[in-house]
């Protein structure tokens, strides 16, 4: 059994798991899948395109990283303009590609030996010192065009840290008498060769950081820009023994916005889990994962699809949304939901604070069992400090049983029937929704017409 206290310890937020990555669509599963790193929009390059992916991947430890980060994007908010690196992606692509190139480059160091080498490769290599010359150019225009962000960053006050750690790295860059060498401007069958020599051969590790500099400023204008549009808010973070999570005017992000129905919603002492229940088709699914969603892009330091939001640090997210049977491990769907479970315990016993989403809890076995653990697993959850749990079940049998249990929050989605057709609000309240909705929904498909 999961001890009852938590221990005093450093929180440290964990990397959630790639189940719950993409039951929350947060990356998509497979190529064209709707998810929130697609919703961000397309960054200038795909280097920042990578940036984002590992950004999105990577929440960030501690409070003060998350306050740092907020810090960030609302800096860059205010100063897209010139932080943006306006440059096509057909150049950048060329730069990367010429950076990891095979084509072989000159050492030589002595003015008559480069004047030789430059007159014979250009005279009798045509084809290959014309894409030589192309590709050293690409890296030129890249570097240039990110040197003239170097003099801004210079003199913008109150940097943030990420971005003073990139200024450092491209005045030091900079700085280097061969670097600015390889940077003039010159045609010459010799200044190519030795601007070639020096930023792929010479200089290469240090190229390829200032191009990981803009990458990352390629992400970050991507992500400061999207929040711009959509008017989504920074949460506030709420230092307190006993959690809290209070969202208002909370909706889907990857639902259309005129079909997207917003939620108010709170979770706090002395409720330490909520449990949800309604019919098929009210909601309950799409209001889980939405909450999953703020909750993993707050400790991101990113703003969220809502109104407001006042939450706790959590050190662990966890989710069980969409289970199946796991063929490889031989897990069917019930021991996989099991083993979710377990891995909640587990973190719980090793003193970290949780947040935890489960939809339909251990619908994977028959309605007896599952009456029967899920009472066990949720007496387990309300004797946590510190946690979370948003739980939904189809059994309105477990609600019953808490219903005078001050640490239990009962919510639910109702659904009506008018006219023979289930008409759901998609709106969470207080209460109990013990509407049996399978049959009408039966009767709407037209399933039964077509058996006769």
């Amino acid at each position: 059994m999961v001890s009852l206290g938590l221990l005093p310890h450093q929180p440290t937020m964990k990397k959630p798991s790639a189940h719950t990555l993409h039951e929350l669509q947060l990356l998509p599963q497979q190529p064209g899948d709707r998810s929130i790193l697609g919703l961000f929009g397309k960054t200038r390059t795909y280097g920042g395109r990578d940036a984002l992916t590992l950004l999105l991947t990577s929440p960030c430890a501690t409070l003060p990283e998350i306050r740092e980060r907020q810090a960030l994007f609302q800096f860059v908010a205010r100063h897209l303009k010139p932080l943006t690196v306006n440059l096509a992606h057909a150049y950048v692509l060329a730069a990367e590609n010429h950076l990891i190139s095979n084509l072989a480059w000159s050492s030589a160091t002595g003015w008559l030996k480069r004047q030789q080498r430059a007159w014979w490769f250009s005279r009798f290599h045509p084809h290959d010192f014309n894409r030589l010359r192309g590709g050293t150019a690409a890296i030129q225009l890249v570097l240039r065009a990110i040197e003239e962000k170097t003099g801004w960053l210079s003199t913008a006050k109150q940097l943030p840290a990420p971005l003073h750690t990139i200024l450092d790295t491209l005045n030091t860059f900079f700085d280097d008498p061969a670097i600015q060498m390889a940077l003039r401007n010159s045609d010459h069958p010799v200044a190519v060769l030795q601007a070639d020599f020096i930023l792929r051969h010479h200089k290469n590790d240090a190229v390829r950081v200032v191009f990981d500099a803009l990458y990352q400023l390629d992400a970050y204008c991507t992500l400061a820009q999207f929040t711009q549009t959509t008017g989504w808010v920074y949460p506030q973070f709420i230092d307190a023994e006993r959690a809290i999570f209070q969202v208002t005017g909370l909706a889907h992000p990857l639902l259309d916005a005129d079909i997207a129905i917003t939620n108010d919603f709170s979770l706090s002492a002395p409720s330490c889990l909520s449990l949800v229940t309604g019919g098929n088709m009210s909601g309950k699914t799409t209001f889980l994962k939405a909450c999953g969603i703020v909750v993993y892009l707050a400790h991101l330091g990113l703003a969220v699809p809502a109104q407001s939001l006042r939450i706790s640090f959590f050190d662990g997210l966890f989710t069980s949304i969409h289970l199946s049977d796991n063929l490889e491990l031989g897990h069917s769907h019930f021991y996989s939901e099991l083993m979710g479970i377990k891995s909640v315990a587990d973190a719980i016993a090793d003193h970290q604070t949780v947040f935890l989403i489960a939809d339909e809890l251990f619908r994977g076995t028959n309605p007896e069992d599952a009456l029967a653990c899920s009472r066990q697993v949720i007496d387990a959850f309300i004797r946590q400090r510190g946690s979370l749990f948003l739980v939904s079940s189809h059994l309105p049998e477990i609600s019953a049983t808490y219903r005078t249990t001050d640490t239990v929050q009962l919510n639910c989605f109702r659904t009506e029937i008018i006219d023979g057709k289930l008409v759901c609000r998609h709106q969470i309240e207080p209460g109990l929704a013990a509407e049996r909705t399978g049959l009408v929904l039966l009767a709407q498909t037209g399933i039964l017409n077509g058996l006769g």
